[in-house]
C-alpha cells in the first residue's frame, strides 16, 4: 500500500515566553479544544476487596495537546527535517528486533555523528561494527 500521509509531528515545538504567558495562558477553554479519549480506568472493587484493570474502556479522559495552540499563533512555521537527523526515540527497553530503544538510539547519533565527521573532512577508523575512532589530520 501507500502511506496515507508523507509526515510526521516530532514534537519539537519552539515557542517564546510571551507567547506562552499572554496568548495560552490567557486563551478561554473554547480557545483549546478538548479531545475525548476512551480509557480503561482502574476502579475498586468493595466486594472483592481488590482493584479491577478493566478489559475495556469504562471512562473518558479529557486532552489537549501541545498543537491545539498552534491557531492561536499570529505567526508560525512548519519545518521539514530528515527523521534520522532529527529524531531518535527511546521508548522501549533494549531487545533484540524492537525499536525505539536506547542502543537504536545510540547508533542513530553515533552514525548522526559519524556523518558530521566526514562531512568536515575526518577519517574515521572502525574497530567494529558499532564503534568508530576519529582522527583529525
Amino acid at each position: 500500500g501507500k502511506l496515507k500521509y508523507g509526515a510526521a509531528n516530532i514534537c519539537s515545538h519552539y515557542f517564546s515566553v510571551d507567547f506562552i504567558r499572554n496568548t495560552v495562558l490567557t486563551a478561554s477553554a473554547s480557545d483549546i479544544p478538548y479531545h475525548i479519549a476512551r480509557k480503561k480506568i482502574p476502579y475498586w472493587d468493595h466486594e472483592q476487596n481488590e482493584t479491577v484493570m478493566p478489559d475495556k474502556p469504562n471512562g473518558i479522559k479529557l486532552e489537549t495537546f501541545i498543537f491545539d495552540v498552534f491557531p492561536l499563533s499570529k505567526s508560525m512555521a512548519v519545518w521539514e527535517v530528515e527523521r534520522t537527523d532529527e529524531f531518535a526515540p527511546v521508548k522501549n527497553a533494549n531487545a533484540e528486533g524492537v525499536a525505539d530503544t536506547p542502543d537504536t538510539a545510540r547508533r542513530l547519533l553515533s552514525n548522526l555523528a559519524e556523518k558530521w565527521l566526514t562531512d568536515a573532512g575526518a577519517k574515521l577508523h572502525r574497530t567494529g561494527e558499532e564503534e568508530c575512532k576519529a582522527s583529525c589530520e
